[in-house]
């Protein structure tokens, strides 16, 4: 019933470069001080003019993108790539002429690769850890090592073995943190997009729901004027001598009885049998046939079969724009995969009405049986097959908020199989 999931990326950055600024001058400050102090306090020999000219770089840059940018700018993916690589090689630069990883603040180099794995894609997360990792390589072999006579440094204080030690340390720690940050802002960013899905699929339901109100607040409206018009062109028409009159007369009437049928259409459609209420209830069976009659599929049969409780009773319950866009999404989705059946089956149970929709498809895929109701994004290529993608993440959020829950599984004839399961307590039905 469902394809595997492909993860899809639109440039959806929320970093705004006021933030980035921020960051810079914090950065820019916390590394001229560093230097200054370890130069003339604590007397560690190294080339400052070569340090503060690196630090002296991130100035420049910070105030030029300040000239040419507004600070509210939202940064896209080229844009935040190129700052964090030019922050990672300005911070190389720096350790290269102070220490290289055997300076405590190697572990910095961390930070780019934790906003780029919170903020950008894949291709250029990869991207600027090999950077990172080239980096390491290359400060682990090649650096002014740091000496202090005042402190009793020598070149030679950390042997190969601690550097190893810290390089290992920093190469792992690079590769985890950025998988780590990458797989919880990837989830992070397809939750949100599929929550801006389900709220824009809910409010266009509503909205369908708002425009039946309406007409049947006009049915209700029109009706009586209507009659009206109708008995006093009848009076007329039985008053008046005049052939052409008549004759006008009764186009008028045919015109009204033609708007009659138009609302009791609409009634039918849009009010309850038993009432003049506006729609608000409706029964289960009535919203399946509502939900199927709008797929033209000659070659599809549904087939909807219930239990005798929703014959003998008039189970009716509210017009729900969450479980109406539920089960229309789970329906969408047999009508896609079955290959020439869908059974519907309405089920009571004591607490629960349970809606079974099972399809003959090829069933659900093994390798997303196990991911089905998380936000993952389909892409199928095939015109017959496309859609939301995100249908059944939508119905399992929005019956989760009627208190419903939804459950797949395999038929054991073959295809898929949903169980929609509704609590009566919920839906204010009996237990009988």
């Amino acid at each position: 019933m469902t394809d595997l999931p492909k993860q899809s990326f639109e440039e959806e950055i929320n970093l705004k470069l006021r933030t980035l600024n921020l960051i810079h001058w914090t950065a820019i400050f916390g590394q001229f001080f560093a230097v200054i102090i370890a130069y003339f306090y604590f007397e560690i020999s190294f080339s400052i003019y070569f340090c503060i000219f690196l630090i002296l770089l991130s100035v420049v840059l910070n105030i030029l993108v300040s000239i040419f940018y507004p600070l509210t700018k939202i940064l896209n993916y080229n844009e935040t790539f190129f700052i964090l690589v030019f922050d990672l090689l300005q911070l190389v630069g720096l350790l290269f002429l102070t220490g290289g990883l055997t300076n405590p603040f190697s572990v910095l180099i961390l930070a780019p690769l934790v906003i780029a794995a919170t903020y950008l894609d894949l291709k250029r997360i990869i991207f600027i850890t090999l950077i990172a990792i080239i980096s390491l390589n290359f400060l682990a072999f090649f650096y002014y090592p740091l000496e202090s006579d005042a402190l009793g440094i020598s070149q030679n204080e950390f042997s190969t073995f601690e550097i190893f030690l810290i390089w290992s340390a920093l190469i792992i720690a690079s590769i985890f943190l950025t998988f780590y940050c990458f797989r919880v802002a990837d989830d992070s960013r397809k939750t949100r997009k599929a929550l801006k899905e389900t709220q824009l699929s809910l409010s266009n339901e509503e909205k369908i729901s708002a425009l039946m109100g309406l007409t049947a607040a006009a049915v209700h409206e029109l009706g009586t004027p209507l009659s009206t018009i109708s008995v006093i062109t009848k009076e007329l028409v039985n008053n008046n001598n005049d052939e052409q009159v008549k004759e006008d007369l009764n186009v008028i009437q045919s015109q009204l009885k033609r708007c009659s049928n138009i609302l009791e259409r609409l009634r039918s459609n849009s009010l309850d049998d038993k009432s003049n209420e506006f729609i608000n209830q409706l029964d289960f069976i009535r919203l399946i046939n509502e939900i199927t009659s709008s797929y033209d599929n000659n070659n599809v049969n549904v087939i909807i079969s219930n239990d005798p409780y929703f014959e003998n009773i008039n189970v009716t319950i509210p017009r729900s724009a969450e479980i109406v866009h539920s089960l229309t999404n789970v329906v969408d989705n047999a009508f896609k995969f079955a290959s020439s059946q869908i059974d519907i089956n309405l089920i009571n149970e004591e607490d629960n009405i349970i809606i079974e929709v099972a399809d003959d498809g090829p069933g659900f895929a093994p390798e997303i049986f196990p991911f089905l109701g998380e936000p993952y994004i389909r892409n199928n290529n095939k015109a017959k097959k496309q859609g939301l993608g995100l249908g059944l993440f939508i119905s399992k959020n929005l019956l989760a908020k009627s208190q419903g829950e939804i459950k797949f599984s395999h038929r054991e004839s073959g295809g898929g199989l949903v169980k929609i399961v509704l609590s009566k307590n919920y839906l204010n039905l009996s237990n009988e």
